[in-house]
């Protein structure tokens, strides 16, 4: 395979990829159907099974993707010059579910995989690239509570690995939940999912932070 082939071979893919992510999000993980893609991305359905032989494998690399675009994002705030504590409030800020559709959809379609995965009966194929690149994320995000440790940001007196990895899941959590919930649940304008959100960032920090 010559280099342009190549090329344009990954440019499919990509562009695979992206067309399944929007029709999963508009229709769910359950009723799109591979035609439905095929048609949609404008190919043969046995040039979609080509690239991806069953349904649950391009599931599973739309995850994937939609994970990794967090990466160096990530490696950006992580290696800043910053105390450890300040680089993980900006890990939070990137967590917070703004008001914009790329990151709505985003958090969307990883809370519909994730509670998709959980339900099948056996493991999906390919998990372990999605499990994989969580490793990595984690490992990029661990690096603050060695840092921590050094520049005397966050308490000393705590098990600092195990307190990070639980306060971005909790966070991250908590605001995915709470910003897709917000069409469907009364809130009232002082208690907005963009406020609770910033409280509990502060109950979080303050819990990491020495004491004065």
């Amino acid at each position: 395979m010559t280099g342009i082939q190549q090329q344009n071979k990954n440019k499919r893919y990509n562009s695979i990829i992206q067309t399944a992510e929007s029709l999963f999000l508009e229709h769910g993980l359950d009723h799109v159907q591979m035609q439905h893609i095929a048609d949609a991305e404008g190919i043969g359905i046995a040039t979609l099974f080509r690239y991806f032989p069953k349904k649950n494998k391009l599931i599973v690399a739309v995850a994937v993707q939609n994970l990794e675009r967090n990466i160096q994002h990530f490696e950006e705030i992580v290696s800043a010059d910053q105390p450890a504590v300040e680089r993980l409030k900006r890990v939070l800020d990137h967590l917070t579910v703004k008001n914009t559709a790329e990151i709505k959809h985003s958090t969307k379609f990883r809370e519909a995989f994730e509670s998709y995965a959980s339900f099948t009966k056996e493991p999906l194929e390919d998990i372990e690239d999605y499990i994989n690149v969580q490793k990595r994320i984690a490992d990029i995000l661990l690096r603050i509570a060695e840092d921590g440790k050094v520049d005397g940001s966050i308490r000393a007196d705590i098990p600092i690995k195990e307190a990070i990895i639980t306060i971005i899941n909790a966070y991250g959590t908590f605001g995915s939940n709470i910003a897709l919930k917000s069409s469907i649940s009364y809130l009232e304008d002082d208690i907005a999912p963009h406020i609770q959100q910033r409280m509990l960032m502060e109950m979080l920090l303050s819990y990491l932070r020495p004491y004065s």
